[in-house]
């Protein structure tokens, strides 16, 4: 595994995020009048069921990419500055979801 926080790396992970948040927006985006808005999701799912697997499916996805970035940035930042050893993809996913159930209410 190359060590180091490289620019490819950083292009790379923006992408992703970019990414997640451009679904997510796509997704939940109101647009409409001030009178009547709906999401993007509203108007082209009507299935509550279609509707609840693509939003579980996106915060999967996301909670995958993020996980691999916080991986990734543990393995090669923080286990150099802080002396600490290196984690595996479950533990960096254990730990972005507890971070994000524990930082969201």
């Amino acid at each position: 595994m190359e060590k180091g926080i490289t620019t490819r790396f950083n292009i790379l992970a923006t992408i992703a995020l970019w990414a997640i948040s451009f679904v997510f927006a796509l997704t939940n985006y109101e647009v409409g009048s001030t009178h009547e808005s709906n999401a993007l999701i509203d108007m082209y799912i009507d299935s509550l069921i279609v509707k609840t697997i693509l939003l579980l499916a996106t915060w999967i996805a996301s909670a995958l990419v993020l996980s691999k970035l916080f991986n990734e940035i543990w393995n090669r930042l923080f286990s150099d500055i802080f002396n600490v050893r290196q984690i595996n993809f479950s533990e960096s996913y254990a730990f972005s979801i507890l971070m994000t159930w524990a930082l969201l209410p």
